[in-house]
């Protein structure tokens, strides 16, 4: 059911490159030629390229982008469900017409196996699963970011989430993760990995603030399945032949999909587009991601009054965990990303009340869309 994480806790599954290549031959009759891991929080993916031949009977055709064998750590391996539901959640998107990386059958027929491998030094079931490669370039390896690809985000934002209005599945009933907006107030738990007395402070006004206003709210606003991560590592762009410039096309990495308000998903997404934000003011940005989402998706006036918050939760969270993590794996640097520019970022876009605020991003808005109803489209919900 995706427990909430304990502080001290490990999860992450412990493996070396031979033993994930065994895991591809054995369990997929697919012969590795190159491997490369990808970073992750809390499970471990690899990226392989294999030989054109396969011994597996389920799998078709080779695809001939490689594949990534992705394992899961223990504390989401004791609900097969979810990846049954992930699984599920990426074909009906492959279905609506989005470019995402499907899963393939192993020796066996499964989508899935569980494995007994090793985490903290003990001995641990881990769910192993294999997904077709969708090439192209993560957003973070894209420079400079610029307005166009926020607002790319945002329309791809909106026409995921509303692919995904049909799809339902039991396993996201009670699914939980420290990770989800809804479990704001227990990362005041972590709090004390962020050591400096100012930043804590900060962080904690954020938690309070969105305990106070937006918890309460959360029963009256639209809800369903949505990506949870839509962050730069997770985002893959493709490049225009004609324009030459890298486009916004797809979304890997389902591991904190969930049932929640589909408010989070864009405040998630703004949050990370600030990250490495460079054009413009950080702040600013928000408004290029909210002008792409609703041209597909209106946001009712709730979710408009409360995305400041909704969005500085977000960074407040990534920046807490990241701190937690990194003191329980020193010298992943991969867990300070957020953290290079982001406590300023955060400081910044918090100072920032929410008139002042919407009034810039109903600017932006406004030279997307100049109705009427646009030029004050967040302030008119204050």
């Amino acid at each position: 059911m995706g427990d909430i994480l304990e502080p001290g806790e490990i999860i992450k599954p412990q493996l070396s490159l031979e033993e994930a290549k065994d895991l591809l031959k054995r369990l997929y009759g697919l012969t590795p030629i190159t491997i490369k891991e990808f970073n992750s929080y809390d499970d471990r993916n690899f990226y392989f390229t294999v030989e054109s031949k396969t011994s597996n009977l389920h799998l078709g055709t080779i695809w001939p982008h490689g594949y990534i064998l992705k394992v899961t750590n223990k504390g989401d391996s004791k609900d097969p469900s979810f990846s049954d539901a992930q699984n599920e959640m990426i074909l009906h998107m492959a279905d609506a017409g989005l470019a995402v990386p499907e899963p393939v059958k192993n020796c066996a027929g499964n989508f899935k196996s569980m494995e007994t491998l090793m985490t903290d030094n003990k001995t641990s079931q881990n769910i192993v699963r294999l997904l077709k490669f969708i090439p192209g370039k993560t957003f973070y390896e894209i420079e400079p970011w610029t307005t166009d690809h926020f607002y790319q985000c945002g329309e791809f934002l909106a026409r995921m989430d509303k692919s995904l209005a049909t799809f339902s599945h039991t396993a996201y009933d009670n699914r939980n993760s420290i990770w989800f907006l809804s479990s704001i107030p227990a990362v005041k738990d972590f709090v004390l990995a962020v050591s400096d007395d100012e930043k804590r402070k900060l962080v904690v006004d954020i938690i309070d603030k969105f305990c106070e206003i937006v918890i309460p709210a959360s029963k009256d606003m639209e809800k369903g399945i949505i990506h949870g991560d839509f962050n730069e590592q997770n985002i893959l762009c493709q490049k225009n032949d004609a324009t030459g410039e890298y486009e916004i096309s797809s979304v890997i990495d389902f591991g904190d999909s969930q049932y929640n308000p589909l408010l989070y998903e864009v405040s998630i997404a703004i949050m990370y587009m600030m990250t490495k934000c460079t054009v413009i003011s950080p702040t600013m940005a928000g408004g290029h991601v909210l002008a792409g989402y609703i041209k597909h998706r209106d946001l009712p006036m709730l979710e408009r009054k409360l995305v400041r918050t909704c969005v500085a939760a977000r960074y407040a969270q990534s920046l807490v965990m990241g701190a937690y993590s990194y003191s329980q794996d020193p010298g992943n640097e991969y867990l300070l990303i957020t953290a290079k520019t982001g406590w300023k970022t955060l400081s910044d876009f918090w100072s920032l009340g929410e008139d002042e605020l919407y009034k810039k991003w109903d600017s932006t808005i406004s030279m997307y869309d100049s109705s009427v109803n646009k030029k004050e489209y967040l302030s008119s919900s204050l």
